[in-house]
């Protein structure tokens, strides 16, 4: 008896490590250096969009939801970092940068007006008013927002979960210096 109860002790570790070795992370496969994957959503006045379509921009895909207080706190400070570099020139040539902005929300009412308090608008506001279950979401693995992901012009991810003051930081480390050296 000892040794059957060790036995299903035994199974019953195994299989509960296997399942929580299959329960992926936020941003699981969205890797520095990787190309980031595509994105094709309808913009919020019903425009088809893809990301592909930003090629040489700097680019903050930005995963939120009306009803996530930590994700609208942030829009104030991401309006200024977009004013800020929306037609910045960048080292590797980029020219401008741009926030797309995916919503995670299943009402598009309560998406537009929250668009519109936040001051957002200028963004490109793309989502399926699918939730959790939007390709974006399902395509980035995204388990937990805020999240983002920032993308330099040729699509490849430069970053990963930045606050609004690393982001600041690192758009100021890769700004085409205008400096002139002799």
């Amino acid at each position: 008896m000892k040794r059957i109860t060790t036995i299903v002790i035994i199974i019953s570790i195994l299989i509960t490590n296997d399942l929580f070795s299959q329960k992926k992370s936020n941003l699981e496969g969205i890797i520095v250096g990787n190309m980031a994957p595509e994105i094709e959503l309808p913009t919020i006045s019903g425009d088809d969009f893809a990301l592909s379509q930003l090629n040489n921009k700097i680019v903050l895909i930005n995963f939120w939801a009306s009803w996530c207080a930590p994700c609208r706190k942030k829009s104030p400070e991401l309006v200024k970092i977009f004013d800020n570099y929306k037609d910045t020139d960048f080292e590797d040539g980029e020219n401008g940068f741009e926030i797309v902005s995916v919503n995670l929300d299943k009402n598009d009412i309560i998406w537009n007006k929250s668009v519109e308090k936040d001051g957002i608008g200028e963004f490109i506001n793309v989502g399926d008013t699918k939730g959790w279950k939007s390709s974006a979401a399902i395509s980035y693995n995204i388990k937990s927002i805020p999240s983002n992901v920032l993308l330099n012009g040729n699509g490849e991810v430069i970053a990963v979960n930045l606050n609004t003051h690393e982001l600041k930081k690192k758009l100021k480390r890769i700004k085409k210096s205008s400096w002139l050296w002799f």
